[in-house]
């Protein structure tokens, strides 16, 4: 394992799903210190290192001397913080039947006397929830969850993000105390929603995911919290050259789907339920029935199949067929994909050092030019393939 501190700030964060609705409690510091430690993961890696940085990152300068001791009282329980999360197979998906484990969060976590840093390491029971991430994952932009204060925030932004395809998410009101590990707490609904889900609603109006809510009830319990906001395409495919679309998105509005309609199709493959083969399949299909005649709007059928999955059968068939005379899918190609996730992460890396305030005028040409150079490297090798 490279024991080299890790100080690098990533602008893209990454969670596997079942870390994303796992159930744990943090207080506001311990929020900004799990998020930090988070922002310098690297996708790419394939085992945890140790992470250092700088105390004011967690807890802003009050010019109290005792900022320190709150450090090392924090560290202390922070170390020790555990969480229920679910089951992953060795494939990193989730079990067929449920099941879940209590796992600490942390390796380690140590205040460096003299350096005002803290240096600490996930746990590396997590290293399937949070690294070399291939499917049921989230992202989400740094700039975005810097903008929150609360930890109970953090964590309800990271629950609609998640569902950000959908512009919804109906969670009962016991599960969601759960997850932000207050089911003990807040007998009262009125209270709960004063002081979680407005202040909530009031952080994350300034962000890129604000939502309404409604309070769903039972005779006169509230027993589930329906999350309403603007729908927004998640784990989008990098922008095909001169389009203001992904690839695949290209190709469906190329033949008469309507762009409004793209958040719908972008759920379900965020949802797991087809991949981008289903969607090249979709589109040869169809465009060889409207060339027989069988159908006569193509974009109509390839929307149909590609909300409805009515296809999916037939193409599942195909893909376990060994006699099958179908050529690989440009769009399924694995290196393919994974190039192509890379140069999306490159491109928000990009923009997140050209406008964040944490580089200078000297560092940010620096890392400005080392990321163009990967991007370069990355286009190069797509184009080769």
């Amino acid at each position: 394992m490279d024991t080299t501190p890790t100080t690098a700030v990533n602008p893209l964060v990454v969670q596997h799903n079942a870390l994303v609705n796992a159930k744990f409690d943090l207080n506001t510091h311990e929020a900004r210190l799990f998020l930090a430690l988070l922002a310098r993961l690297n996708r790419t890696d394939t085992t945890f290192s140790k992470c250092q940085l700088l105390v004011r990152e967690v807890v802003p300068s009050t010019g109290s001397n005792n900022v320190y001791d709150q450090v090392r009282r924090m560290l202390k329980d922070f170390a020790g913080r555990t969480l229920t999360i679910e089951k992953l197979s060795s494939d990193g998906r989730p079990l067929k039947k449920p099941s879940f484990t209590v796992i600490p969060l942390l390796a380690y976590a140590t205040y460096l006397e003299g350096e005002g840093m803290i240096e600490a390491q996930f746990n590396d029971l997590l290293l399937p929830y949070l690294l070399e991430l291939r499917d049921n994952f989230t992202k989400a932009q740094l700039t975005e969850l810097l903008k929150l204060k609360s930890a109970n925030s953090y964590r309800i932004y990271w629950l609609l993000r998640e569902y950000a395809a959908f512009g919804k998410r109906t969670i009962r009101l016991d599960e969601l105390k759960a997850i932000l590990g207050l089911d003990q707490e807040y007998d009262r609904f009125n209270n709960f929603r004063a002081r979680i889900l407005d202040r909530a609603q009031a952080e994350l109006a300034a962000t890129d995911l604000p939502f309404t809510y409604e309070a769903i009830k039972q005779g006169r319990e509230v027993v589930e919290i329906k999350f309403l906001f603007k729908p927004v395409t998640a784990n989008q495919a990098v922008a095909a050259p001169n389009s203001g679309y992904s690839e695949w998105e290209a190709a469906v509005v190329a033949v008469g789907v309507s762009a409004a309609s793209l958040p719908l199709i972008q759920a379900r493959l965020t949802a797991g339920d087809y991949d981008l083969g289903y969607v090249s399949y979709v589109l040869d299909t169809v465009k060889s029935q409207v060339r027989t005649g069988k159908i006569k709007k193509e974009g109509g059928a390839v929307f149909k199949a590609l909300t409805d999955g009515y296809l999916l059968p037939d193409y599942q068939q195909k893909l376990t067929d060994a006699v099958s005379k179908k050529k690989p899918s440009p769009f399924s190609s694995p290196q393919r994909k994974k190039l192509l996730s890379e140069l999306e992460d490159a491109h928000n890396s990009l923009r997140f050092i050209q406008t964040a305030v944490i580089y200078n005028d000297d560092t940010r040409v620096i890392a400005v030019a080392e990321v163009q150079a990967k991007i370069n490297q990355l286009e190069k090798h797509l184009a080769a393939l």
